[in-house]
């Protein structure tokens, strides 16, 4: 029997054309092999380790967690400062900082009026630069109080930094006052809620209704 050979097949141009390109592809690889080499070559211990932490930051277990907080913090002469509560509270040893579910907070006045700060989720931890414990809100924080003035005040904003020691907060997000008919829009906020001073910051918009005024 007698099997007649196919003629080879003609070179396919698709695969002539992809060479060039994977060889391109390991060369890059080789190169960025060599670069991360040379950094770590040359890097000090301390600088391994630092970067070595940062990769493994999202990677960290949490020691402790805790369901339904409600704390009350009290100043040296005995009286109520601000009262913190949340449904769970998780806790992270390395860097240390805890991210807080629905954090709900009541800062007290020496006048027994009170600002109440909620949202739907949150940080603490501690800034470097000054050693200072710091909360920060995320999603749907709103403030609310009434003024020394008497006034009822609400503030709106997808963010917040609260720094309790000092009941000062401040924001770079986008913002929303609004007081008995009086609205205010603004690029970032900064308040201290001891002495009710709210500055409102770059790109600043006012708004004022009377009561009953377009019914």
């Amino acid at each position: 029997m007698h099997v007649a050979s196919s003629p080879p097949a003609p070179a396919n141009p698709e695969y002539d054309i992809r060479k060039p390109n994977l060889r391109k592809h390991m060369l890059a690889i080789l190169v960025l092999g060599i670069i991360v080499y040379y950094l770590f070559d040359s890097a000090t211990d301390e600088e391994i380790l630092d970067f070595s932490q940062l990769l493994g930051l999202s990677e960290q277990e949490y020691d402790y967690f805790m369901g339904d907080v409600d704390s009350i913090h009290y100043t040296r002469e005995g009286r109520a400062d601000y009262r913190f509560r949340a449904s769970r509270v998780t806790h992270y040893p390395n860097p240390e900082y805890s991210i807080i579910e629905s954090p709900r907070l009541v800062i007290y006045r020496e006048d027994d009026s009170a600002w109440r700060i909620n949202s739907a989720s949150g940080r603490v931890d501690v800034e470097a630069s000054s050693n200072r414990e710091r909360l920060v809100l995320t999603e749907n924080v709103i403030i609310s109080g009434i003024t020394a003035a008497g006034r009822p005040v609400n503030i709106y904003t997808d963010s917040l930094t609260l720094y309790p020691a000092e009941k000062s907060i401040s924001t770079d997000s986008e913002v929303m006052l609004e007081s008995e008919g009086f609205y205010s829009t603004s690029q970032g906020l900064t308040a201290d809620l001891v002495t009710d001073v709210i500055r409102q910051l770059a790109g600043g918009y006012m708004r004022y209704e009377q009561p009953g005024q377009g019914q």
